[in-house]
């Protein structure tokens, strides 16, 4: 054998096909750069493929006339042949809508299960609460209700026409509705009537709807997103499968949650502050204090005990009895902060807590003493705290202090993860190896317990959280949100097939 022979290349056409079918497609396409063998062999891999995903990481190096020909031309391939899952995402202006409607009645032809179009690419206004792009959003044809084969419908950036003429859609189990702005109540009601195998409903930047209710006996509603909905003012839920609630945004709303008795996981983060808003915040957890799961953010502890002396002597019962997970998602690290998680846990005392994870989502340590932590330390105990995880720590005093905390209360603790920043080993801060001489020395309830520190280009393989995508401000990018996902990361550009470059 020859030094360097390409014995794979030698293979037949037919042993190669069945590779190239075992790939994903993008992975495939890159192997029409080996040689001219390969040019067109991934050709097989996309003829045989029941889903067709075009996202990021094919659109970004092409310009939309280009992405449009290339899409039209993997489409003409694919032929008429059946599919299951089709998506987009892609930053049109109206000159290529005809193109997209194309595309809609081409997979719809096909028999598509699963649809996403995904046109939320754009400019956003410095708050994120509006685009400055100019482009219009995409009236999704009417042709797509006639479609009794989706189960999954994710529109980004899409407009609806009213009526909607949804008796069609009776297997849709999962819509997902991004920057859709003429969505009204009456729509939202008229997809609940007709949608009646809806499991899953997300509703973001939905920026028309004031007065929403999912209510009824019959609702076999299991998980519910609302996000950034700006206008909303009234929320009812009373839907006896409900298992997940997600909110995120203004808790200004009046709310009245009836039949909720089965919400498992709950996710309240609020984007702003003030007494009423407490109130409201106080209200809606005390109606979800039976969840096993719960997500909160700054924002949300600072309204939890921002009016204690006011309402909590008459709620001596509080308390989060069921919790075992709990995941705060901290924009800050100071002494106001401190004392916010410290008294958190003393108003909602959650005996049976065992994971709890820490998510630093900024760099901003502020020494400032605005509200004295010292003051007050209360005998808190965490008897079956058994795991704990704390990314992007930086090594701070007050963050130390934090961990310092729960190490002398977590009585059986198993293990800590650290997860440091970028900047906690760089910029002239604490090195990895201060930050361990540091942690090794603090007091543990638990002797056993291990501290276990990682590098941020370390392989994170411990336990994550319920909630892995996080809304926040800051972490906003072209409209889109952040997930905690390594896959965001580590993504590759695909190599596209030049021929239709």
């Amino acid at each position: 054998m020859g030094r360097g022979e390409d014995r794979i290349s030698n293979l037949p056409n037919e042993i190669l096909h069945s590779i190239l079918c075992l790939m994903p497609l993008k992975y495939a396409i890159r192997t029409s750069t080996l040689s001219k063998r390969w040019r067109h062999l991934w050709q097989i891999n996309l003829i045989s493929s029941t889903s067709l995903q075009f996202g990021e990481d094919f659109s970004c190096n092409q310009s939309p006339k280009q992405f449009v020909a290339t899409l039209d031309r993997y489409l003409q391939l694919h032929g008429d042949r059946n599919l299951d899952k089709f998506g987009i995402l892609f930053s049109p202006f109206d000159v290529f809508f005809p193109n997209l409607e194309n595309w809609v009645a081409t997979v719809l032809a096909k028999g598509v299960k699963d649809l996403e179009i995904d046109l939320s690419q754009g400019v956003l206004n410095s708050s994120h609460d509006y685009y400055i792009d100019d482009r219009m959003s995409f009236l999704v044809p009417n042709s797509l209700f006639n479609c009794n084969s989706l189960t999954h419908l994710s529109l980004s950036r899409c407009n609806l026409s009213d009526p909607l003429d949804l008796t069609n859609f009776s297997g849709l189990s999962s819509l997902s509705l991004n920057n859709v702005n003429l969505l009204t109540d009456a729509m939202l009601s008229n997809i609940l009537q007709y949608c009646v195998s809806l499991e899953s409903i997300c509703l973001q930047r939905c920026e028309i709807l004031d007065n929403v209710k999912f209510v009824g006996v019959e609702l076999k509603l299991q998980k519910l997103v609302i996000v950034d909905c700006f206008n909303v003012f009234v929320i009812e839920i009373s839907a006896p499968k409900l298992e997940s609630f997600v909110y995120y945004g203004c808790i200004s709303f009046w709310h009245d949650f009836g039949n909720v008795s089965k919400v498992n996981d709950a996710y309240i983060c609020a984007d702003t502050g003030g007494e009423v808003f407490a109130v409201q915040f106080f209200t809606i957890l005390s109606d979800l204090s039976h969840v096993k799961v719960l997500t909160i953010c700054s924002m949300g502890l600072m309204h939890l005990i921002s009016g204690e002396h006011e309402y909590y002597e008459d709620n001596l019962l509080l308390g989060l009895h069921n919790l075992q997970e709990l995941q705060l998602v901290l924009d800050s690290i100071n002494e106001e902060q401190i004392y916010c998680i410290v008294s958190f846990f003393r108003l909602w005392p959650s005996p049976f807590l065992e994971k709890l994870f820490l998510q630093l989502t900024s760099n901003y340590y502020n020494e400032s003493i605005s509200w004295s932590a010292q003051e007050m330390i209360p005998d808190i105990v965490f008897p079956n705290l058994k795991f704990i995880k704390i990314t992007n720590f930086g090594g701070s005093s007050l963050e130390l202090k934090l961990v310092k905390f729960f190490l002398e209360r977590a009585i059986v603790l198993d293990s800590i993860y650290i997860l440091l920043n970028q900047s906690s080993i760089s910029n002239n801060s604490l090195s990895r190896r201060i930050i361990q001489g540091q942690l090794s020395v603090l007091p543990k309830a638990s002797k056993d317990a291990l501290i276990v520190i990682c590098g941020p280009l370390d392989c994170d393989c411990t336990i994550n959280p319920t909630h892995t995508t996080l809304y926040y401000e800051e972490n906003r990018r072209n409209g889109t949100t952040m997930h905690l996902d390594d896959d965001i990361m580590s993504r590759e550009n695909i190599l596209l097939d030049q021929e239709f470059l």
